[in-house]
């Protein structure tokens, strides 16, 4: 082998690894570019980002940002128990049917199933047994079982 194919093969070599170097640069720069694109709760998840495991969900970007999930809502605290008949739905999130007088001193941790949205439409009220408790209408049967087969909202890592 000659010195000038030598040469030529070092140049070949040297405008390769800068060609390699400029794209990997620009490729950098793209995912940089698409992560300070995103500006809601989808946008951050549809990349691919964590999704945390809260109510409402949030979403967070490597540089710290955090999006919450619009959709989902927290129900608002209501100022005391609800009572109707003698029974009073309770705990923090409004899972609980109890008699008016029991109400008053229940607490319960304040974390939320999907299937305690049910419980907003369903009625309160005193049980066959004499106990308060939800009625068990088709339709709140039906909203449990949906809800419980709604995905888990789990962190995406």
């Amino acid at each position: 082998m000659t010195s000038t194919n030598t040469t030529t093969l070092i140049g070949i070599a040297v405008v390769l690894a800068i060609i390699g170097a400029l794209v990997l640069s620009f490729s950098a720069n793209r995912g940089r570019d698409q992560m300070f694109a995103i500006s809601n709760f989808d946008d951050c998840k549809a990349a691919g980002y964590p999704v945390m495991e809260s109510f409402p969900e949030q979403c967070m970007t490597p540089d710290g940002r955090s999006f919450v999930n619009e959709t989902q809502s927290v129900p608002p605290p209501t100022p005391g128990p609800i009572v109707a008949n003698g029974c009073a739905v309770a705990g923090c999130s409004g899972q609980l049917c109890v008699s008016a007088a029991e109400a008053e001193g229940i607490v319960t941790t304040c974390e939320f199933k999907a299937e305690y949205a049910c419980y907003r439409e369903a009625s309160c009220e005193p049980q066959a047994n004499g106990r308060c408790g939800w009625t068990q209408s088709a339709e709140l049967k039906q909203c449990i079982a949906q809800a419980k087969l709604a995905p888990p909202m789990e962190a995406v890592y």
